[in-house]
């Protein structure tokens, strides 16, 4: 694939597509049904405080070739220096595609099959958007006709995964990549899985990812999914993340963003069955030249389903955030519980966030809750602390993590939490450290 721009992009023809022959008609259609509803711009509300006008313009490769040896070794130093252990099921995709060697699940794990997307939309009926919208989501009919390689995991019904695995994404830092992988796990009846989405840079340099998770889980599932990015100053990340469950299925998903220059999050929990149940949680950190935009909506479509959903920025000197989380109550969807809180701590008055939590409830015999907050480090708290010896820097540092560890502490696993808690307090004091 050639070095292009988004503009021509959509014009390219159906034979200079990646994938297989077969896919290509599919892929074809997923790019004519972008191009009808268009890239998104600022005059879209979904869209009104994010401008890629940097993407639009730049020129990119949408589909980069497979990483070399060189790019293989780099990407095995990176997951050293970030601490990503191999004592534990791994799968590691480079510059968008799977690498193998570097990966420590074994794809003959009883109960467990792994299978490359393509295999996935081979199946009769399935599309390689698939039950994704491009008028809502854009981006994700792109990922649709230029993925390249993305990983396809089915957990058997009744099986659980006793270790967390982790799916990390590595940037090997050659400029211009961007690469578009997608990932679709299927959970069966009764299954458990913990999933903790890694993503790293081997050097800082500019490119983009735009990555497409999809989830499917059965009745009565589990799933805990952590996603940590951690990219450099220059890399721009835009992601969806669609998540289905059934009946008395259950998710707990959560969001840590500590990096990129623009950062585009959206999450789409559709609650379909009776007794499902969703925990959202995030922390943003955006810091000066980062942009990071969370956009969430959660469908109540079934009776008696729940929805927590707790996301919180730390915004530095001209930094910007964005939180935007729209909890829907269907007709004949009684019973439901839902709240959504969104706080927002600005170190600087050159600190920016724009916020909209939204509640729409079209039934009745509902308990929802909804709200947001903006504001600064509390002086008499501030007080408190220098009262008692600490200087203010330290005091600033002690309150600024103690609005952190709200959402660290729904992070169930102590030393996965402890691990993240520790990145976090580095990159805020950095952060606090700009802002003064």
């Amino acid at each position: 694939m050639t070095v292009t721009t988004l503009e021509r992009a959509l014009a390219t023809e159906r034979t200079a597509l990646p994938g297989s022959a077969a896919s290509r008609t599919a892929r074809a259609a997923a790019l004519a049904e972008l191009g009808a509803v268009g890239l998104p711009t600022t005059r879209r509300e979904n869209w009104r405080y994010t401008d890629l006008k940097l993407l639009t313009e730049a020129e990119l490769d949408l589909a980069p070739r497979p990483p070399d040896p060189a790019s293989t070794r780099a990407a095995q130093h990176t997951l050293a220096a970030h601490g990503i252990a191999n004592d534990g099921p791994r799968l590691v995709l480079v510059d968008g595609h799977v690498v193998p060697e570097l990966g420590t699940l074994d794809p003959r794990a009883s109960g467990v099959e792994i299978r490359d997307v393509e295999a996935y939309w081979a199946r009769p009926g399935t599309k390689p958007r698939g039950r994704i919208s491009a008028a809502d989501h854009p981006l994700a009919a792109l990922n649709a006709a230029y993925v390249q390689s993305g990983v396809w995991l089915r957990v058997a019904d009744g099986v659980r995964l006793a270790e967390p695995l982790r799916l990390v994404l590595i940037a090997t830092g050659a400029p211009k990549l961007a690469p578009q992988p997608r990932l679709i796990v299927e959970l069966g009846r009764g299954a458990e899985l913990t999933i903790v989405q890694q993503l790293v840079d081997a050097a800082d340099s500019e490119g983009w990812l735009n990555l497409v998770t999809e989830i499917d889980q059965a009745a009565e599932s589990r799933l805990t999914l952590l996603r940590v990015q951690e990219h450099g100053s220059r890399r721009v990340h835009t992601s969806l993340l669609a998540v289905e469950l059934a009946a008395h299925a259950s998710a707990s998903l959560g969001f840590v963003d500590l990096g990129g220059r623009l950062v585009r999050n959206d999450v789409e929990v559709k609650l379909r069955e009776p007794g499902a149940a969703v925990e959202l949680f995030g922390l943003l950190l955006a810091a000066e030249g980062q942009h990071v935009d969370d956009h969430t909506r959660i469908d109540h479509l079934a009776p008696d389903t729940r929805s927590d959903e707790t996301f919180r920025g730390v915004i530095g000197r001209r930094g910007r955030g964005v939180f935007n989380g729209k909890v829907v109550v269907h007709p004949g969807a009684h019973g439901i519980d839902a709240r959504q809180s969104n706080d927002n701590l600005l170190l600087s008055d050159q600190a920016e966030i724009d916020t909209k939590p939204e509640l729409e409830i079209y039934s009745d015999d509902v308990k929802c809750a909804h709200g947001s907050t903006v504001g600064e480090l509390d002086a008499e708290h501030l007080f408190y602390l220098r009262s008692r010896g600490v200087d203010e820097a330290q005091a600033r540092e002690i309150l600024t993590v103690a609005f952190a560890a709200t959402v660290l502490e729904r992070i169930a696993a102590p030393n996965l939490r402890d691990r993240i808690t520790d990145k976090v307090v580095a990159r805020l004091r950095a952060i606090a450290e700009a802002a003064r």
